[in-house]
């Protein structure tokens, strides 16, 4: 029998449960996909910002919004933006150059042109 530790069941948790949260934003299955140029029908909220070199997703966020946040093992999960909270089956995510990375905002690094958008999306029914 393999034993899995307690740390290590923390870690396999927090990981289905942001797989499981980005796969409520794109019912065609594929991980990453292509955003529009305009907000999709499911967003309600959507915040641009400009790339810059060797800045960080979340970084450039920060720098110009108070920001809540949980630190994960994969990264950090945005859970407010300014005023608006995740919650009633709406979260933030971000668009880099019109296509949602798989990677957490923190992890995530920018050079000058690159276009970031975040989106306050409501998840698919």
């Amino acid at each position: 029998m393999h034993y899995v530790s307690r740390s290590a069941w923390f870690v396999y948790a927090g990981l289905a449960v942001v797989l499981a949260l980005l796969a409520g934003c794109d019912s065609s299955g594929k991980a990453d996909r292509t955003a529009t140029d305009r907000p999709s029908d499911s967003d309600s909220l959507v915040i641009e910002l400009a790339g810059a070199d060797s800045v960080s997703v979340f970084d450039l966020l920060e720098a110009g919004h108070e920001v809540g946040f949980t630190r994960t093992a994969l990264g950090v999960f945005v859970t407010r933006i300014d005023s608006v909270r995740n919650g009633s089956g709406c979260f933030w995510i971000y668009s880099l150059n019109d296509t949602m990375p798989s990677t957490a905002a923190d992890r995530c690094i920018t050079v000058s042109g690159d276009r970031v958008r975040w989106h306050f999306r409501r998840t698919a029914n």
